[in-house]
């Protein structure tokens, strides 16, 4: 078996990783646009022959969740190659994107290739030629994330995709590593915190307690954070429940919600008759009751805000994005107040998740990758494991 992390191996998002079998089935794990930066050179574009230009050479891509950065250029991958994802990760995605064709920011043809997408259900084997890959289902800011168990050759590896263990499902990391996975001959490892400090993250329950402290505290609130991080707003929904404000967002975000609840058994993910669409015809409502209402950085949103202007608005995403360096800077500092809260916790998995993944399947290889740092697994000191360093395009051969 030889891997090959095509990109990914020294900066975060727009990770691409090849598997390739002894007999020569090629599968690439991941086909996502590199995050917005202000550096130039980390925005290149992706060329890999046989998956992108030539003639094609991949028999599969499979998708690990619906971030762009996992996902987003699946519009340059060559057609005759399909592309597999979860079902739930696909409709999710789906919703999303139709809502940019609408907006002619995509286009209709590259929705009819979403369309086209394979889908599986986890935690089910699929077989491409003499490559089994098994996906489970992990905890992250996306619904229905999974990290790819993948068996070929005599061998096993484990590619994590994004992951965390402080969510909502955060205790059955590891109990689903052991069910389904066990040891392996090498760990595919995101490590995006290990660039940052190893301060333990607040867990998802916490920061749902503490914004039901400031929604009681507070009867007008907006809260900017992603419309498909559906754990937040799991947490965000329940907390505006016991602080009996109404719970209120735009259309395509109670279309998100609802679909989420049609397909979940968790009383986490109840929204159903509990969710507004925002109109002007609520506003009585929302004055005389109070509210929490979802908004983003588009002016539909600004309009609401600028009708209650005594407010609180609570961020609920990445610092990161507030930073001048962040080349949207400029324009989410029109919609986010200079007065503000920020109440947010990592997608991604802190040194102790990570080290404790590690742990658990043991690998004899460590691949890390979707890291600035990857040299920070060295920090560990895993037993019986040999971390690799390999650039970005270096062949790794599994003996």
């Amino acid at each position: 078996m030889q891997i090959i992390v095509h990109r990914g191996t020294h900066q975060i998002g727009g990770c691409v990783t090849e598997i390739k079998s002894e007999k020569g089935t090629r599968i690439a794990i991941d086909i996502g646009e590199n995050l917005p930066s202000s550096d130039d050179e980390i925005n290149l574009d992706l060329s890999i022959e046989g998956l992108t230009y030539g003639t094609p050479n991949f028999n599969a891509i499979f998708i690990t969740h619906y971030h762009g950065d996992h996902v987003g250029l699946y519009n340059k991958v060559l057609p005759q190659i399909p592309i597999y994802m979860g079902e739930v990760s696909k409709n999710i995605y789906k919703i999303l994107q139709t809502r940019l064709a609408k907006k002619h920011i995509i286009s209709y043809e590259d929705l009819s290739r979403i369309d086209a997408f394979k889908t599986f259900k986890i935690p089910e084997k699929i077989k491409i030629d003499d490559i089994t890959i098994t996906p489970i289902e992990v905890d992250h800011s996306a619904f229905n994330a999974q990290m790819l168990f993948i068996e070929c050759d005599g061998k096993k590896v484990l590619h994590t995709g994004d992951f965390r263990t402080h969510g909502q499902r955060g205790k059955a990391v590891i109990s689903a590593l052991e069910k389904y996975v066990g040891q392996v001959d090498c760990l595919i490892c995101e490590g995006t915190t290990l660039s940052r400090d190893r301060k333990p993250p607040m867990k998802e329950f916490e920061l749902q307690q503490k914004a039901e402290q400031i929604f009681k505290e507070n009867k007008y609130v907006f809260v900017m954070c992603s419309s498909t991080n559906i754990d937040r707003i799991a947490a965000i929904h329940k907390a505006t429940l016991n602080s009996h404000r109404l719970f209120v967002c735009d259309d395509y975000q109670k279309e998100l919600l609802l679909y989420i609840d049609s397909i979940s058994r968790s009383s986490l993910y109840k929204f159903k008759n509990r969710v507004l669409s925002y109109d002007d015809n609520i506003l009585p409502l929302m004055q005389e009751y109070g509210f929490v209402m979802l908004v983003r950085d588009n002016y539909t949103s600004k309009q609401v805000m600028e009708f209650f202007p005594r407010s609180t608005f609570v961020y609920s995403q990445w610092d990161g994005y507030l930073d001048k360096k962040f080349k949207q800077y400029e324009h989410l500092q029109q919609f986010v107040p200079k007065q503000h809260i920020r109440l947010h916790t990592s997608g991604h998995a802190d040194f102790e998740a990570i080290k404790s993944v590690c742990e658990c399947v043991k690998p004899k290889i460590l691949v890390p990758i979707h890291s600035e740092n990857p040299s920070g697994f060295q920090d560990m000191n895993l037993e019986n494991c040999e971390i690799k360093l390999p650039k970005d395009g270096e062949k790794i051969n599994l003996l």
